[in-house]
């Protein structure tokens, strides 16, 4: 299984499992800004940001950050440490990393 697959994979069953993507958003909420165009859907954040990983997705989240939205990924690198990436939902873009 290639590396974008088993992500892909990993965050299906996550998300098959929890109440995701909803922090302080709603699944039905999220749902209706990635049909609208005004997020991108998870599938296309974790294709973007797969080199930014390096290592395993434990946890994502979806978050307002006042008119607009950001996916909080947190990875476990191999070191046994943990990073999270902040993703711009709408344009994919990297906004940071702890």
């Amino acid at each position: 299984m290639t590396k974008i697959a088993s992500i892909l994979a990993a965050a299906a069953a996550f998300l098959s499992g929890a109440p995701a993507l909803a922090d302080n958003v709603s699944p039905d909420r999220v749902r209706a800004l990635v049909e609208r165009g005004e997020i991108l859907p998870l599938e296309e954040i974790l294709k973007r940001s797969e080199a930014n990983a390096g290592g395993r997705i434990i946890e994502i989240e979806l978050e307002a950050k006042g008119a607009s939205y950001v996916y909080e990924i947190k990875v476990l690198r191999p070191d046994g440490r943990y990073r999270e990436l902040k993703i711009d939902a709408r344009t994919g873009a990297l906004l940071g990393r702890d």
